[in-house]
């Protein structure tokens, strides 16, 4: 059993979605039932698939900008900001914000526990508590900001570079906007109707094709950035480590155990890594450990950048010595860490390294203060 993350961390751009298949009205067995995912994605896009509380005997059914969204979300889009000289325009800010909300709109048809805010109607819930920190309408607006961030910071790389777009990609947006423009038929709309009905009134096919046109820019960007990343040295190597874990949840249930057994495991995976003379003893004992229903695993990875929970990876990927030791502490319990070595990185691991490297240079930059958004 891997200790793989809970969530996936976000790309460093939004992602824009592109599908043709349900909209408002519109119920089928992709999204009413079946348990599958009720939104597609592609590199860049415009329409979304997006299944509200309307029903309606017909498969198409034309809908309006109020009819996708409820008088609290929409009081949230329209909003104008500039982040280090670079103005997004209201229609810039609903498109980040209708993708945003159709992805917490897939996952809460999906039920179980993601725990996304609704109204009665059938909307989300802006002012419903997200998580700990945020509510729905302030998550939405910090990842939209963040995702501008990005995008101002990455479009300033590629004009550095003299990147362009080249005609394949315009050819794909082309072929995009026909794409849209047929399904908008289908529901007795004109690609601007269709478009507006998700994006506000002000939406065109004119302006979506910047807002697509810039993101593949951004996209180029990346691709460049991780091309010419010159590794420094050992950057490229991959740690591998041996590992004891003591678990503080039931791992079927995921529910926490008691304090008492809790503070067992750990004192059980403190003793072990004071005993350990060699990796052969660290895995006879752990071996020993798991037959005896103490320790939940005892196994021997290679590291990759995103394969491991955060407290885990961060363990692995900082600097050690064959044979160091620790316990870390996860959300799966204690684990009794030993560094083993390290082995070359594969070339998709080589662009995972590239991309976290182009990541902490953003957040560096928005740390900064160079970044900060400026509302009119």
């Amino acid at each position: 059993m891997k200790m793989k993350k809970m969530r996936i961390a976000a790309v460093l751009t939004a992602l824009l979605l592109m599908t043709s298949v349900c909209m408002t009205g519109c119920k089928s067995d992709e999204t009413s039932g079946n348990g599958s995912d009720s939104s597609s994605s592609s590199d860049s896009g415009l329409s979304l698939s997006i299944d509200t509380n309307i029903t309606t005997t017909s498969p198409y059914v034309q809908m309006s900008f109020e009819d996708n969204y409820d008088a609290a979300a929409i009081a949230e889009m329209n909003k104008i900001v500039s982040i280090h000289g670079m103005q997004f325009t209201a229609l810039d800010y609903n498109f980040y914000f209708a993708n945003e909300y159709s992805q917490l709109l897939g996952m809460s048809m999906q039920g179980g526990s993601y725990g996304i805010p609704m109204t009665e109607s059938g909307f989300i819930d802006m002012n419903g508590q997200l998580t700990e920190r945020y509510t729905v309408k302030q998550y939405l607006n910090e990842i939209i900001i963040s995702d501008f961030q990005g995008e101002v910071y990455l479009l300033e790389y590629a004009q550095s570079k003299n990147l362009q777009l080249d005609e394949t990609v315009l050819s794909s947006i082309d072929e995009q906007f026909k794409e849209t423009e047929e399904t908008a038929k289908k529901y007795g709309m004109t690609l601007d109707e269709y478009l507006q009905s998700y994006y506000g009134p002000e939406a065109t096919e004119e302006g979506l094709r910047a807002i697509m046109q810039r993101y593949e820019l951004v996209n180029l960007g990346m691709k460049n950035y991780v091309q010419e990343y010159q590794f420094k040295e050992g950057e490229d190597m991959l740690p591998i480590v041996y590992h004891v874990l003591y678990p503080t949840i039931d791992l079927n249930t995921t529910l926490e155990l008691t304090e008492e057994a809790q503070a067992e495991a750990k004192k059980k995976a403190e003793d072990m890594q004071a005993s350990i003379t060699s990796l052969e003893d660290m895995k006879t004992k752990g071996e020993a450990a798991v037959q005896a229903g103490e320790a939940a695993e005892a196994n021997q990875y290679t590291v990759m950048l995103g394969q491991m929970v955060q407290e885990f990876e961060d363990w692995c990927f900082a600097k050690h010595e064959v044979g160091d030791t620790g316990v870390v502490k996860t959300m799966y319990g204690y684990h009794v860490m030993y560094y083993v070595g390290q082995e070359p990185a594969g070339d998709s691991q080589k662009q995972q390294i590239a991309y976290k490297q182009l990541q902490a240079e953003m957040e560096e930059a928005v740390k900064s203060g160079n970044y900060d958004p400026v509302y009119s």
